[in-house]
């Protein structure tokens, strides 16, 4: 009878161990949508940040807990794998606000999507069993291409000339660019090379999930509505594209410069014999 007793018992508690694990996926995932998906794909590649397939696998659920709830503090401990993805995205993850247990949802949501099927596993069994479905990812957006109209909308837009139309501060208010006719401030990060450290899909990303905490105070009750994406991401590569240029030129301006001084050296040496 004891033994039956703990049979029974043992299959209740994995059946209520189940039914919370899936609980936290599901919420998880909804987490996940609210406070990830703008930055993080799961299987359609890296944005803003790394595609997150497989991530379970590869990190610790303590280490994965740490990133979402405090990417600072790892930064500030030289912790290797931080200081390689803030090198390869150009930028730490902002502080969310995410406390742990949340962070731990958003985990067990990942652990059930996101690991790789096994060797020999019908593709889509990867997961299977968690509650929580794997997101369907949207094809990205064609990358923008600047065209007069885009770059004169965008410079309107970055400056203010341009009101944002749900009444969001300019982007010169905080931002520096190094454009023609603009100038900026210095609250905030120099927008110069965004587009060439991120990309079209990066700086997209930033601008939908308002990611940064400056940047989520002043527009959390005002983002941008539909189409005022896309003339700041054509101002963002415009501008990457002229600094680059720009940069190129540097050596043989100064190569220009030290031919004349010698052609100058000669020239005076010449007439003084």
């Amino acid at each position: 009878m004891a033994k039956i007793v703990w049979i029974v018992g043992g299959g209740l508690c994995l059946l209520l161990a189940s039914a919370v694990a899936t609980a936290w996926a599901e919420e998880g995932k909804e987490l996940f949508q609210g406070k990830c998906s703008s930055c993080h794909s799961i299987g359609a590649g890296p944005g803003v940040g790394p595609d997150l397939k497989g991530v379970t696998a590869r990190r610790s659920a303590e280490w994965l807990v740490r990133i979402i709830t405090e990417p600072n503090k790892l930064t500030a401990e030289k912790d290797p794998t931080q200081t390689a993805l803030v090198k390869q995205f150009g930028m730490e993850m902002p502080n969310l606000g995410v406390n742990r247990e949340d962070a731990q949802r958003i985990v067990a949501f990942l652990g059930g999507v996101a690991a790789p099927a096994a060797a020999g596993a019908p593709e889509g069994a990867a997961g299977a069993g968690s509650g929580a479905e794997t997101p369907t990812a949207a094809p990205p957006p064609a990358p923008v291409v600047p065209t007069p109209a885009l770059l004169t909308k965008g410079r309107a837009l970055f400056t203010g000339a341009a009101r944002f139309a749900k009444g969001g501060a300019p982007c010169v208010s905080c931002h520096r660019l190094r454009y023609p006719g603009i100038e900026g401030g210095t609250l905030a990060a120099d927008l110069t090379d965004i587009y060439t450290n991120m990309g079209d899909a990066g700086v997209r990303g930033v601008l939908q999930s308002l990611s940064f905490p400056v940047m989520k105070r002043v527009y959390a009750d005002r983002p941008l509505a539909e189409g005022e994406a896309e003339p700041l991401i054509a101002l963002f590569k415009d501008a990457s594209a002229r600094h680059a240029q720009a940069s190129n030129s540097y050596p043989f301006i100064g190569l220009g410069f030290f031919v004349l001084f010698i052609v100058a050296a000669i020239v005076i040496r010449r007439r003084i014999r």
